[in-house]
């Protein structure tokens, strides 16, 4: 069996660094211009990723800094519509994207019996009509949902698909909610019962995007 044995690997056309260096533990260093490829046939590839807590963290992305939301209490619904905390994000997918999907987990509790509640989907100051939702109970629903909308890049944008024509600048995705009404209110980040008891325990949402290309 034949053996190569080198330190780097550097394009003939690369003036400056090695495009892969190899280290003596093993691990191997790519350049920066590392650029994930179809392969195979596979017509869809995840060119970005992540998922995290809204705990005020900032996460590095080819299109900048995205600073999260940090979510440290729950709220009782009101019958007006509002921000539900934790699920704004300012996103750029990187170059050759051609849909980001949204994501955004949470813990729906109770407030009072009945509760239920109504949520708007938003990309900029535009609500996407076909992703209206309620999420209630004919009782006292505690739930955690894990919300997914995809948004398709190319093409004619609408308002009621989330198709945007093209993305090239931060657009902010979030979720606003209200009550069904002031006697069925639900409460946003916690718990009712825990440990077979009434116990309210606070949960931290969690927001994440992924970029396909």
């Amino acid at each position: 069996m034949s053996e190569v044995i080198v330190d780097t690997l550097k394009h003939s056309g690369n003036s400056g660094t090695a495009n892969v260096t190899l280290a003596s533990s093993g691990n191997v260093t790519v350049g920066a211009d590392l650029i994930a490829t179809k392969q195979n046939g596979c017509q869809r590839i995840i060119l970005e990723q992540f998922f995290h807590p809204c705990d005020g963290s900032t996460i590095a992305t080819s299109g900048g800094n995205v600073t999260l939301q940090n979510v440290t209490s729950s709220y009782t619904l009101s019958a007006s519509y509002a921000d539900l905390t934790g699920s704004t994000i300012s996103y750029v997918p990187p170059a050759g994207t051609t849909m980001v999907i949204y994501r955004f987990n949470y813990q729906h509790g109770v407030d009072s019996a009945h509760n239920m509640s109504h949520n708007k989907f938003y990309i900029d100051s535009d609500e996407i009509v076909y992703k209206r939702h309620c999420v209630g109970a004919n009782g006292w629903l505690e739930a955690m949902p894990n919300i997914e909308f995809s948004i398709p890049i190319g093409g004619t944008t609408s308002t009621n698909t989330g198709r945007v024509a093209s993305w090239t600048s931060a657009k902010t995705l979030k979720i606003q909610n209200r009550a069904y009404n002031s006697e069925n209110d639900p409460k946003m980040h916690t718990t009712y019962h825990w440990d077979g008891a009434a116990s309210a325990q606070f949960h931290q949402p969690s927001i994440g995007i992924t970029a396909i290309g």
